[in-house]
C-alpha cells in the first residue's frame, strides 16, 4: 500500500494513525484545516489480543484473526478515503509475544499494512504528547498514566526544572488476572506497589508536594461516567473533565460495593466490568503511591499524538521535494 504523496496539503489532505493495542485496535483518520488537525474518522474494535498470552507467550489464532479482520477493514477505510500517508504501531502485546514477525507478516500479507513495534518508552512518549493541551495546565508536578490491556504506562514530569521520567509495567486489565492466576494475587499486588515505590522515589520529591494528573485511559473514562450519572458512554461530557481524588475514591467505593450484575447492566459499562474492575486495582496502587490531588480525564492516546507527528514528517517530506526542485 503505496500512501506517500509529496503534492501540497490541501484542505481536505487526509493521514490515518492506527494503534494495535492489547485489548483493541484504534483508527483514526484525520485531516489538516487552517492549522488545526480535525479527525473525521474514529474506530476502535475489540480484539483480545493479548488474552491467554501470559501463559505461554503465544497469540492464539482466534484473537489474531479477530485483529487481521479489524485490520482488514482499517486498510479498506484508508484507501476508500484516500488518505495520503498512514502509521501502523503494534504495542504490549506484540512486545511480549514469542514470535511477533510471524504477526507482522500476517498482517503485511492479509491487509498490506506494514506494522511497526513500538518499545515501552516510545509508548509513554507518544502518550504523553497526546495530553499536551492539558500539562499547559499544570504549573510544577504532574502524572500522565494510561492503564492499558497488557501494560502500564507513566509519565512523571517537574516543569521546574524541566525533567520527565517514563516507566512501562506489564500488568493491565486484560493480563492482571492471567499473572494472578500464575503468580498469585499476593505476589501481583506486592510487584505493582513495588514497581511504583522505587518509580516515586527516583523522582526525589518532598513528602508535601502534590501531583495533578492526566488519566488517559478507559478506567479513568469509564469512573467518570458513572460519577457524572450519565445515561450512556458520552466523550463529549467527560473530555478534559477534571475529578478530585475524593471523587475518584467515592466513585470506586460505590462500584465495589455492587455485584457483578449491576456492574454489567450499568450503561457506562456493560460486558467491560472485569477489565473496569481489574483497572481499579492498579488505579488505587497508583493513587496510594502517588499524592494525586485530581485527575484530567482524556480520550486521547497514541493515535492523537501519531496524527500530528505523521502530519508533521509528511509536511517537512514535502518542502524537502519543493526545497530540490
Amino acid at each position: 500500500m503505496n500512501l506517500i504523496n509529496v503534492d501540497a496539503l490541501k484542505k481536505n489532505d487526509k493521514f490515518a494513525a492506527i494503534d494495535i493495542g492489547s485489548h483493541n485496535c484504534r483508527l483514526l483518520i484525520s485531516e489538516k484545516n487552517q492549522g488545526v488537525i480535525k479527525s473525521v474518522f474514529n474506530s476502535s474494535k475489540p480484539t483480545n489480543l493479548i488474552k491467554n498470552l501470559s501463559y505461554n507467550n503465544e497469540f492464539n489464532y482466534k484473537n489474531i484473526k479477530k485483529t487481521i479482520d479489524s485490520l482488514s477493514f482499517f486498510a479498506k477505510k484508508i484507501n476508500s478515503m484516500n488518505v495520503k500517508e498512514y502509521k501502523c504501531i503494534a504495542t504490549e502485546a506484540c512486545r511480549s509475544v514469542i514470535n511477533p514477525e510471524f504477526f507482522v507478516e500476517e498482517v503485511k500479507k492479509n491487509t498490506g499494512l506494514k506494522v511497526e513495534i513500538i518499545g515501552s518508552v516510545e509508548e509513554a512518549r507518544l502518550s504523553m504528547k497526546s495530553c499536551n493541551i492539558y500539562i499547559s495546565k499544570i504549573k510544577k508536578l504532574g502524572l500522565i498514566f494510561d492503564i492499558g490491556g497488557g501494560s502500564t504506562e507513566l509519565s512523571c514530569f517537574n516543569t521546574k526544572p524541566n525533567k520527565i521520567i517514563t516507566k512501562s509495567i506489564s500488568y493491565g486489565v486484560i493480563n492482571l488476572d492471567e499473572k494472578c492466576q500464575i503468580f498469585s494475587e499476593e505476589h501481583v499486588k506486592n510487584d505493582l506497589n513495588r514497581h511504583f515505590s522505587n518509580y516515586f522515589q527516583h523522582f526525589k520529591i518532598r513528602d508535601d508536594e502534590k501531583f495533578l494528573a492526566v488519566g488517559s485511559c478507559s478506567t479513568v473514562t469509564s469512573l467518570c461516567c458513572v460519577f457524572l450519572n450519565l445515561p450512556f458512554y458520552n466523550p463529549k461530557k467527560i473530555e478534559g473533565y477534571e475529578m478530585y481524588s475524593e471523587e475518584v475514591n467515592n466513585t470506586i467505593k460505590y462500584l465495589e460495593n455492587i455485584n457483578d450484575d449491576e456492574l454489567q447492566k450499568h450503561p457506562c459499562i456493560g460486558n467491560r466490568y472485569m477489565l473496569l474492575k481489574n483497572g481499579i486495582k492498579i488505579l488505587k496502587i497508583i493513587m496510594d503511591k502517588f499524592p494525586i490531588t485530581k485527575i484530567i480525564v482524556t480520550q486521547k492516546g497514541l493515535r492523537d499524538a501519531l496524527t500530528e507527528e505523521i502530519i508533521l514528517d509528511y509536511e517537512k517530506n514535502k518542502s524537502f521535494q519543493e526545497a530540490k526542485k
